[in-house]
């Protein structure tokens, strides 16, 4: 199982960062992780649009695969539902669903090392992918980010013409 706590926000800042390590994780055959939340002031789109091509990954591989979400809060919870993606990424507001697991890894947490940043090209890649997958997730967020979405593809489309 990959454990991973988020201290701070959760959003497009360490999304890349967080997304690096836990595929990496699944690359070597893992296919239960945990997002605990307890100590994040926030999730942004981006960062819940990774979390949601993780865990649709993790369904075509292994039906009995999780991605779960543990001790969001009630403002992070809302917006995992608000966007229709509580069938795919679970959420246990008390964090009750891994407790044995908690106490192991509590004893054996380790911080990953940080990865480099990542050049203007790639943010706005991972970007766009995260919302095209909410987008894909739920028709409903077609409305909610295709105007961010429009925005990054021509960013994109800006960024790669001046090399």
């Amino acid at each position: 199982m990959a454990w991973v706590r988020v201290s701070g926000s959760a959003n497009h800042e360490n999304a890349a960062c967080i997304k690096e390590f836990l595929s990496g994780r699944f690359e070597k055959g893992w296919r239960r992780f945990v997002i605990d939340l307890g100590d994040c002031r926030g999730i942004d789109s981006t960062f819940i649009g990774m979390l949601y091509r993780l865990a649709t990954r993790v369904a075509s591989e292994d039906p009995a695969g999780v991605v779960d979400v543990i001790n969001p809060g009630e403002r992070n919870a809302k917006s995992i539902r608000k966007l229709g993606l509580d069938d795919r990424i679970g959420i246990d507001l008390e964090g009750t669903r891994w407790l044995r697991e908690r106490e192991l890894v509590a004893e054996n947490l380790a911080k990953p090392p940080c990865c480099g940043p990542i050049d203007r090209v790639e943010h706005a890649e991972f970007v766009l992918d995260a919302h095209e997958a909410l987008i894909a997730a739920n028709e409903e967020n077609r409305g909610r980010f295709c105007d961010v979405v429009e925005f990054l593809r021509q960013e994109l489309e800006a960024q790669t013409a001046d090399k």
